[in-house]
């Protein structure tokens, strides 16, 4: 699993309006999923997560990419043409 690739698709996810994101969406495991929402917050990339049972949530309109979420993804446009069309998450993330 790349972690960077699995990021990405969180931010990609959230920029497109999708705010209901599940380790199930990605294919990936509860701890990895979490780790990942958590980087993503810690590193200042998205705002709004909430926290239940010890656990990052990342739904509704409180999650919110930020600036520099926004500039990581304009930065990665190359990832960008890849993750675009694509029917399921779960297949560009075992590339």
């Amino acid at each position: 699993m790349d972690k960077k690739k699995l990021r990405f698709a969180i931010l990609k996810e959230i920029d497109t309006g999708n705010k209901e994101l599940s380790e199930a969406q990605f294919g990936v495991d509860e701890e990895t999923f979490d780790d990942a929402v958590n980087f993503l917050k810690s590193e200042e990339y998205i705002s709004g997560v909430m926290y239940a049972d010890n656990r990052p949530y990342a739904f509704g309109s409180t999650v919110y990419l930020t600036e520099k979420g926004e500039t990581y993804l304009a930065e990665n446009n190359a990832w960008a043409k890849a993750y675009k069309g694509l029917k399921e998450i779960r297949d560009w993330l075992k590339l």
